[in-house]
Formats: C-alpha cells, structure tokens, sequence
C-alpha cells in the first residue's frame, strides 16, 4: 500500500521547520510530489526552501508502507491530530499513534534523569493530583522524572508519551514496564517510522512535541546542561506555561532554579498550585477559542487535491 503520509515522514533532507512551513504555504503539503519545476520555483520562494532541495522532494521515490499493528498513521489535517500542537511551528506534519491520543488538555512534566528522593516524590504526587483532575500528562518516557511521570497518570489512565526513536520500539530498555502500561493504558506517539533506532539527534526534536502539546511544562531537578531545560526554552519559545519544583542550591540541580530566577513560575505548594493552573487552563481556552475564530492555518484543511481530512492514500 502506497501511502504519501508514510512517505512524506521518510524525507529526512527536510528539517521540521521546512516541512512546516510547506503545509503553511500549500493547500496540501502532498501536492508537492505532483507539482512542476515552474510551481516549485514559486513555492521556493514563499517558503525560503531551495528549489534544489523542493525538486530532491518530488523525486522521493514514494515508498510503500506495511502497516504495523495497532499503529495509526495521523497527519496535520486530521481531526485526530492534537489542536494545540497544531498551532506551533515546525510541528511534525505525520505522527504515528499507538492508542488514542486523549481529548483531554495536557501537561508535560520533565526532569532528571538521577532524581533525588524529594523529586521522585513531588513528581509522582504532582502527576497523580493533575491526573484525577482530568489532565494528560506527557513526557518522553526517559529513565527517571519523565518515567515516573507516566507511571503515576498511566494507573487514572491519562498519559502520553513521545518517542525519539520509531513506535515499536522502547528505549530505553529498562522502560519496558511502563512502555507496556502505555500500549494498554495510554498513548504513544513518535513522528519516526516504524524501525526508526534512536538517535542522539532525535531527543531534542522530540522535546518540541512535548512541549508544543502542553499548555504547561514542569520542570523537576533538572542540571544546569540537560534535555529538562532545553524542553523549557523550546515551551517558553512557544509561549507556554513554564513552572519548576524550586531545589536545595547545592543539589546539582540549580537548573530549575535558574529558571525561576528568570521568570519561570514557582510550585511553592501542590494543592495550591493544581488549583492555580484551573485558572490558567481556562485563560489558555480563551485565547485559542479567539484565535480560531479569527480565521487563519489554526484548522487548516488540504484543498481539491483528492486528499481526505484523514489523508489516506492508497
């Protein structure tokens, strides 16, 4: 079966941004493979991409797919594709799913992955709080906060992780439980293929995701150089909501606290805090609901190219 949404996800000659910025400027990002050396001069312009590199494209030998158990191909022109990652640039154009992906509004919480006793505690009890109420709770299902971030929302069933590496496969190892819980009672994402190995490349651009879902990144112990606070940036560059777990100032951890010395919000106490963000959420539904309603790419749809608003190829 021959599927552009597949082979679309294989170009690896594109970055993130360019591939986004092509959806922004066509009225299906497939139609590239179709379009005429004059057309894509155009599109070139628009867009910034080198002709070069637009041509290398529609030449991309399209690539039959064989369908992998239970994973679900979703595109930017989906329904099923999550609003608030939609609205950030440079969001992946195909994402695939094991699971459905929730409906609900998410929160990312992210961290060390050498947490102290005080972090794993505050890190569960802050995932467990936010999931009864009604919160997803997304990382990237890396050893330490993030792992025990997903375990505490998996059991009230409302977590998400995303995946640096293909979906069918878990890394790291040591992971399995909570990768398994995840197949059953959660949902996982990647924007890699199937078959897709890890690569230390891939971390970074996953952290976008993860933050770009979210209207709210927490962050808990993390170093002053680690993936934590580079999730951070990446949420603060989208203009999200940024809080961290504050930390003793000898701990190795002051990354979190350099953060709030730069204007990050501080959680001074759980309770308290789950009921402040209540109020940030509905502030958060205000502004996108206006945005919508303004018109414009927020819920753009492929125009006559024969493509459906789930994208299917066969």
């Amino acid at each position: 079966m021959n599927d552009l949404r597949y082979s679309f996800s294989c170009i690896d000659f594109l970055n993130y941004n360019e591939k986004y910025k092509l959806y922004i400027e066509t009225n299906s990002i497939y139609d590239i493979f179709s379009m005429s050396k004059n057309e894509l001069t155009q599109l070139s312009v628009k867009t910034g991409i080198l002709t070069d590199k637009l041509l290398k494209t529609k030449e991309f030998k399209i690539k039959p797919y064989n369908k992998y158990k239970n994973v679900e191909l979703i595109d930017i022109y989906s329904n099923k594709y999550p609003y608030l990652l939609k609205q950030t640039f440079g969001a992946p154009i195909v994402l695939y799913c094991i699971g459905n992906i929730p409906q609900k509004q998410m929160i990312s919480i992210v961290g060390s992955r050498n947490p102290s006793a005080y972090g794993k505690r505050n890190a569960y009890i802050l995932s467990d709080n936010l999931s009864l109420q009604g919160y997803c709770i997304t990382s990237g299902m890396a050893k330490g906060i993030d792992g025990i971030g997903h375990m505490a929302a998996i059991k009230n069933e409302v977590s998400l992780a995303v995946l640096g590496n293909g979906i069918d496969i878990c890394y790291p190892e040591c992971n399995r439980f909570i990768y398994n819980n995840l197949l059953n009672n959660g949902c996982i994402i990647s924007e890699y293929p199937p078959g897709t190995k890890p690569q230390k490349s891939f971390f970074p651009q996953r952290n976008r995701i993860i933050s770009g879902l979210s209207f709210c990144t927490i962050i808990i112990e993390a170093s002053e150089r680690s993936g934590s606070l580079i999730t951070a940036n990446l949420a603060l560059s989208q203009n999200r909501e940024v809080y961290c777990l504050p930390n003793l100032i000898d701990s190795g951890y002051n990354g979190t606290n350099c953060l709030i010395k730069d204007g990050a919000g501080i959680i001074t106490d759980i309770g308290q805090f789950c009921q402040e963000l209540k109020a940030i959420e509905i502030s958060w539904k205000n502004l996108y609901d206006c945005k919508s309603s303004l018109g414009g790419n927020y819920d753009k749809e492929p125009g006559n190219s024969g493509i459906t608003r789930e994208s299917q190829h066969n």
